[in-house]
């Protein structure tokens, strides 16, 4: 019985953002992407894959970002999922990180990384509040979305990744 409602919850995903395309697609062309997106994935079950599918496929569809899906190996939800890849030649404008202890219950929290004070910037905090709002539909009552101005490891890490060349 577990695997049938697995399955018509893929379908359900499927079908809604196939729905979110085709709205997106029926207008004149879209502007081009105004952000750069990376979406860090840490997650090892099918649930939550899944559950990030349909974040990234929330984001493709919105035409708003160009989108970037890095997949992770860590040990918990604190540990650096960037450390020891190569850089990017230009840096992203946003990183998501969804860690790995979302599947186990260990974490709550997915981060959204942004350079300096999201409050700063009208279009950053929009920007911001658009992905915070997707990821907690995606992962309601499982995680919820954090940024530097709500949680010290979000604004550690971005401050990590500036430095590094990952975030501008």
């Amino acid at each position: 019985m577990k695997r049938r409602g697995v399955v018509v919850a893929i379908a359900l995903l499927g079908f809604v953002i196939a729905s979110v395309g085709f709205a997106a697609n029926a207008g004149d062309s879209p502007p081009p992407p105004a952000y750069r997106v990376l979406l860090v994935d840490g997650t090892k079950t099918l649930a939550s894959t899944m559950r990030v599918v349909g974040l990234a496929g929330g984001i493709r569809q919105s035409g708003v970002a160009e989108l970037t899906v890095l997949f992770a190996d860590g040990g918990g939800p604190f540990d650096d999922p960037l450390r020891e890849r190569e850089r990017p030649s230009v840096p992203y404008d946003l990183i998501l990180i969804v860690p790995r202890g979302i599947d186990d219950g260990t974490a709550s929290r997915i981060w959204i990384l942004v350079a300096g004070n999201p409050a700063a910037s009208d279009l950053v905090s929009m920007a911001v509040g658009l992905l915070g709002q997707g990821v907690d539909l995606a992962f309601s009552g499982v995680a919820r979305a954090v940024g530097p101005l709500d949680d010290l490891w979000a604004a550690l890490s971005a401050s990590l990744y500036v430095q590094q060349g990952w975030l501008r």
